[in-house]
């Protein structure tokens, strides 16, 4: 019975000590940025020249109205991007609310982009407006 006491108190001073997450908020914001930058990277956006539009395409980056587009090669595996991009968002709001940070925004309905044109050899979004009278 003793082992059987020794080896349930082990159990729990082990999970109670690997689940204390003692990061900085720091250190934990360098994780979020190295995440995005990954993005951008794999994105291609900054490492290749865009001369052709129709190379490039756009993906909104969150279902939430608050969100942007973000732009990517269409040579990039789309799910591995994706992915990239969930980790992202799911590590963002873990540390929102373990931080206590609280974004305000009117967060009205963004129109989507209608196309890409290279720009001095970025690829930019391109939004038509219309009105209506």
């Amino acid at each position: 019975m003793k082992r059987f006491s020794f080896f349930l108190l082990a159990i729990c001073i082990t999970t109670i000590s690997c689940s204390k997450d003692e990061s900085t908020r720091e250190e934990e914001q360098a994780r979020l940025d190295k995440m995005y930058q990954e993005i951008i990277d794999y994105s291609q956006i900054n490492s290749k020249s865009c001369t052709n539009p129709e190379e490039w395409t756009f993906m909104k980056y969150s279902p939430s109205n608050c969100s942007g587009y973000i732009i990517y090669n269409k040579a990039v595996d789309v799910a591995i991007f994706r992915k990239k991009i969930d980790q992202y968002r799911e590590a963002q709001g873990k540390f929102d609310a373990k931080w206590g940070v609280y974004y305000t925004s009117d967060c009205a309905i963004r129109p989507a982009p209608t196309s890409i044109e290279c720009i001095d050899g970025k690829p930019s979004l391109i939004y038509s407006f219309v009105t209506h009278q």
